[in-house]
């Protein structure tokens, strides 16, 4: 081979790449970059809805232990004048299909500042309503006194403010174990005489029913708390 012919043959190996070799190297490249893309995206998505989940949990969880340790702290009382007709302390479960209520006295007050005009002692209420900026959610809200007032339910809505307790509710449902029937009963009312006056059932049953937008389905959750204080308490002995 002459010297001219190794020349050009050298010439031809160091011209580089072709525009088609260029070409399929981006192809490739750019196929590699999205199966990456797309398996990162993926992975980031399943990592923010599990963490979505477990605070809707934790939210959950807390609220339903909340509520069993208020209604475990129920009580009753002998102590007001005879004369009055206002119910300072009561038990009024309310039973409206599968958005129930419950008005209660209990022991379970924090007073947040020291020397607050306020009492261990209070009335607490929950009560499922339609959010107030959006109609299309339901939510559980709570109410309290910050002592005993002897107010009703329905007058403990114009005096007390309410706040959102748990979102997004479906149902709220409470049954009452009655140790006289020995069954479970759907309404629990201390100041009526015709139902259960001045006795607290011995369980509560809470059942919080809640809208998951994944499975686009109720979900329910399910607890029983047991009530300490049966009888009426007299402090006057």
């Amino acid at each position: 081979m002459t010297s001219s012919a190794r020349a050009l043959r050298s010439r031809r190996r160091s011209r580089g790449l072709t525009l088609i070799e260029i070409l399929v190297a981006v192809a490739v490249m750019t196929m590699m970059t999205a199966s990456v893309w797309t398996s990162f995206r993926s992975t980031a998505q399943s990592m923010r809805h599990a963490e979505q989940l477990q605070v809707r949990y934790a939210i959950i969880r807390n609220s339903m232990s909340r509520m069993s340790a208020e209604l475990s702290m129920a009580y009753l009382s002998f102590n007001r004048p005879p004369d009055e007709d206002r119910h300072f302390t009561l038990f009024d479960g309310r039973d409206q299909f599968t958005l129930d209520s419950v008005t209660f006295s209990s022991f379970s007050h924090v007073r947040m500042r020291k020397d607050a005009n306020e009492s261990d002692q209070s009335v607490i209420q929950y009560f499922v309503d339609r959010d107030p900026q959006n109609p299309g959610r339901t939510h559980l809200f709570r109410r309290e006194t910050r002592r005993l007032t002897g107010d009703t339910p329905d007058k403990m809505i114009e005096l007390f403010p309410a706040y959102i307790f748990c979102e997004d509710i479906k149902s709220f449902d409470l049954k009452y174990w009655d140790n006289k029937k020995n069954d479970w009963v759907d309404e629990w009312r201390t100041v009526k005489q015709d139902m259960q006056p001045d006795r607290l059932p011995e369980r509560v049953k809470i059942t919080l029913g809640i809208w998951d937008a994944t499975s686009e389905r109720e979900i329910k959750y399910t607890v029983q708390t047991l009530l300490f204080m049966q009888e009426k308490l007299d402090f006057s002995k």
